[in-house]
Order: C-alpha cells, then sequence, then structure tokens
C-alpha cells in the first residue's frame, strides 16, 4: 500500500522539487513593489549581468488571456512609474512640475559631457557597448572616460544601421568619443594619435528611433531642441547610431519599405574612411520613408512598440516628457491631433512583419538588462517577449499563446555574442522552447516510471495472493492381478 502512495505521489514531488520540470505558468515569485533609482547613486554597484528567467517572470506576473488595449495597459502599468501612474491630470501646473521632477529620477539627461554620470552621451559607454571588443571593464571600478583617456580608442560602440560585420571590427567600429576628433580630410581614417578622423560624418548621434518630431519636439528660448527627461530621453529608444543614417536616412521620416535603387541608397561612414549601405529612402512629400537593413529591422520594430506602450496614456492634455503615441495603418491619424504632443508612427503591418523576421539577438537582450538593472529600472517587454507584439498590436491575432510562457531572456545568453546571434534553443522538441522541451521530456518520462512502478508493484501482489504449489498426495494403485 506505501509503495502505491508513494507512485500516486511521485508525480507531484517530482514537479515541486525540479526546477526544470517547472513552467513559468506554475511559478510563483513575489516581486519586489519598490522601484529604486541607481545611475545617480555613487554608492550603488553597478550590474552588469543579465535577468534570470525567473526574474523576468516575476517583473511581468501572469498576463492570463489579456489581449489588444488590456494587455497594453497592463503592460504600461509594469513598465510606468507610479508616481506618474497616480497623477490623474498631466496639464494641470503643479502635475506638470511633479512629472519633472519624477522623470528626472527615472531618465538621462539629453546634453552633458561622456563623463558625466547622468547624460546619455556617458551611459553610451555601457548600454550601446561592443562588449567582446571593448577594454574590460568591471562594475567596481568603472569611471566614464573621454576622447583622452588612454582607453578611448579601445571603446567601441553596437552603432545602429552599422552592419554586424563592420561593428565587429575594431577598423570600422568606433563609439561616441570620435565625435571630438578634428575632421581631416588628408588623413585616411580615425587617428588617436594625431586626434583626426577623415570625415565629421564618422560620428555616433543620439538617435531618437521614434523620431522626437512625431510627438515630443519642443523649442527651447534659444530656438534649439529642448528635450526634458522622460520619453526624449528614454534609453529604450534613444539608441548610438551612424550619423550619416540619422540625419539624412531616417530624419523624421516613418519606417517602412522603400525601394532599393541607387537613387534611395543611404550609407554609414567607418572609422576606417570607407562607407557602407546602411538603407533607403524616400523623401517625397506626404511619402517620406526610411528602411533599414534587415539586421536592425527587429530592433526598430520592438523601440517602437515599446514606445508605444511607455506612453499609451491617452489625456486631454499631455505633456513633452509622458506624450501620447500610437502606431497606426490609418494615415488620417496626424502628430498633434485631439491632444498636444500627440505623436504618431504609421506602418504598422509593416513593424509587425519587422518584429518576427529579426529575431531579439544577445545584444538587444543584454541591452534591456543593462537599461533596467542600472539606469531606468524598467524593461522592453517586447524584447522579453517578443510574442507579445502581436498580441497587444495584431487586430488579426489568431490567439496562438503557444510561445507566450518562454522568455527571449530564457535562451542561453553571451554577452559577448554578436548581435546576429539570434539564441534559438540548442534543443527544441515538436518546436517548443528549450525550457518547455525539457519538461515535456521529463513529464514523459515521470509518466513512463509510473507505469513501470504500477507493473511491478501489481505483479509481486499476484505473486502474494497465489496459494504455493502443494504436490498431491497419490495414492499408490494396487496392481492388477
Amino acid at each position: 500500500m506505501k509503495k502505491l502512495l508513494f507512485a500516486a505521489f511521485l508525480p507531484y514531488l517530482l514537479t515541486t522539487f525540479s526546477p526544470l520540470s517547472l513552467s513559468s505558468e506554475t511559478r510563483v515569485y513575489k516581486a519586489s513593489s519598490k522601484q529604486v533609482m541607481r545611475y545617480y547613486d555613487d554608492t550603488k554597484s553597478l550590474d552588469f549581468t543579465d535577468s534570470t528567467p525567473e526574474e523576468i517572470s516575476a517583473y511581468y506576473g501572469d498576463i492570463g488571456s489579456q489581449k489588444g488595449d488590456d494587455l497594453l495597459h497592463y503592460l504600461y502599468q509594469k513598465i510606468t512609474p507610479s508616481e506618474i501612474q497616480n497623477l490623474s491630470d498631466y496639464s494641470s501646473e503643479d502635475n506638470l512640475k511633479k512629472i519633472s521632477e519624477v522623470d528626472g529620477s527615472y531618465y538621462l539627461n539629453y546634453d552633458g559631457l561622456t563623463t558625466d554620470k547622468k547624460s546619455v552621451s556617458a551611459w553610451y559607454q555601457i548600454t550601446d557597448r561592443n562588449w567582446s571588443k571593448s577594454y574590460e571593464i568591471t562594475p567596481t571600478t568603472f569611471q566614464f572616460i573621454s576622447s583622452k583617456d588612454e582607453n578611448a580608442k579601445n571603446l567601441y560602440f553596437y552603432n545602429m544601421y552599422v552592419s554586424d560585420t563592420s561593428n565587429n571590427d575594431t577598423t570600422k567600429a568606433f563609439s561616441n568619443l570620435v565625435n571630438s576628433l578634428k575632421a581631416d580630410t588628408t588623413t585616411a581614417a580615425v587617428d588617436w594619435e594625431k586626434r583626426t578622423r577623415p570625415s565629421s560624418f564618422i560620428q555616433v548621434d543620439k538617435e531618437h528611433v521614434w523620431a522626437k518630431n512625431h510627438g515630443f519636439k519642443v523649442k527651447g528660448s534659444d530656438g534649439k531642441d529642448d528635450f526634458v527627461a522622460g520619453a526624449p530621453t528614454d534609453l529604450h529608444h534613444l539608441v548610438a547610431a551612424d550619423h550619416n543614417t540619422n540625419s539624412k536616412g531616417h530624419n523624421d521620416y516613418f519606417y517602412g519599405t522603400v525601394e532599393h535603387t541607387e537613387k534611395n541608397k543611404i550609407e554609414a561612414y567607418l572609422a576606417d574612411g570607407s562607407t557602407e549601405v546602411s538603407g533607403w529612402n524616400i523623401t517625397t512629400k506626404d511619402k517620406e520613408t526610411f528602411e533599414p537593413t534587415d539586421e536592425w529591422k527587429g530592433d526598430i520594430a520592438r523601440c517602437l512598440f515599446y514606445m508605444a506602450t511607455r506612453y499609451s496614456r491617452k489625456l486631454d492634455q499631455n505633456c513633452q516628457a509622458e506624450p501620447y503615441l500610437y502606431i497606426t495603418e490609418d494615415r488620417s491619424y496626424t502628430d498633434d491631433s485631439n491632444t498636444t504632443f500627440h505623436g504618431v508612427q504609421y506602418n504598422l503591418s509593416t513593424l509587425l512583419e519587422w518584429n518576427k523576421q529579426d529575431p531579439v539577438s544577445d545584444y538587444e537582450r543584454h541591452r534591456n538588462n543593462l537599461i533596467y538593472k542600472n539606469v531606468q529600472n524598467n524593461r522592453n517587454p517586447y524584447v522579453d517577449h517578443p510574442e507579445w507584439v502581436s498580441r497587444v498590436f495584431d487586430k488579426n491575432w489568431n490567439g496562438d499563446t503557444s510561445g507566450d510562457n518562454t522568455s527571449s531572456s530564457t535562451q542561453t545568453s553571451d554577452n559577448n555574442s554578436s548581435k546576429d546571434d539570434t539564441g534559438h534553443p540548442s534543443f527544441s522538441l515538436f518546436g517548443l522552447s528549450e525550457e518547455q522541451s525539457i519538461t515535456v521530456v521529463i513529464v514523459i518520462a515521470v509518466v513512463i516510471l509510473i507505469v513501470i512502478i504500477l507493473i511491478v508493484l501489481l505483479s509481486q501482489k499476484g505473486k502474494k495472493k497465489r496459494k504455493p504449489y502443494k504436490k498431491p498426495n497419490r495414492k499408490s494403485s494396487s496392481k492388477k492381478k
């Protein structure tokens, strides 16, 4: 009887004490209720590690069967500071002051030196760093550096719009520290000894993937663009990028598909003086569109979907730091329609396709973790769960949730891997993720084990009930006379 009870409870014991057998649906974790910013605090140690699947699961909690606007609002609450959520009206003077104070605690400053620990330019040295090619750093000894520092020539970024190949070639790659070098056309390549670069186009820009003109651009009293903390400085879409592609390619144009002709071609400028195709655009009025190369399309789409989630709160009047942003196919929607600082991005179906076409890379995943753990304390849900993009934004979503329990971060990640490493699971069964496949294998093994135990127990029980064989007592028959 005891053996039968053990067999009956064996599956429960295995699923309770075996971490591999737990699906993310059955995991229960307690998330931190307090958000603490750290980029301005010298007493806090930096963290260059990636979040575990368990930590990511705890961060989002159970999304259940939510989809569309319901899931959009749910994710908005997860990635938005509670102080902002608690404001009922952004337009009042008191609340505008509160927003400035809150966003100033959660977001970096747009301007500032490369050594200023509160500036975007400085933090690119961590968030957009090519970790495999740059000089080695540790959280405890790290210091932001300028172009005059000894390690300046050994700092390389993973610049948006530049190819994976060039970003991993130290003769072609560069960081924003080259921006201060003098342009000298007689120089063949970036020369750190002479402090020159062959072209002023060899430069790193702070690229607003969601163009600032579409939702949150304001002119200051000096006539220059004024970037308050918040949407204009949100690192989940403010990315280190090639200057020429940013200014002449993307500019304020919408992302979409463009005919790949010589006339439409845009090029990135590299440290060795060469150039490479970084995209194509058309500048015809009312049709302005920029198409990047394939290896950046997914990154761009997930940046835009993040922005349309983090800044999805529509009020009678929004502000520059907290605008209302929207992605649509309907071109009747325009910027600044109905609300102040209302911003629109077009070509929704194209962006949905780009998200599927270009999977999350190790570089993109690590950048998400660096921003979360050290700067903004919030995550891009579509880097963690790219399958949620369709669930939220695709009105034709077919209800397939087969991949919803698996974060992209559950895949084995090497922070030094190049961006084109899509991190596909090394073991897959029936098209499931590695974790789900292992769970299925364990369940099958448990079932087989139970069957074997039951067969053994039943066979032993049968032996006990069977009467022992007794030799019959035959009387000797008399012989016939």
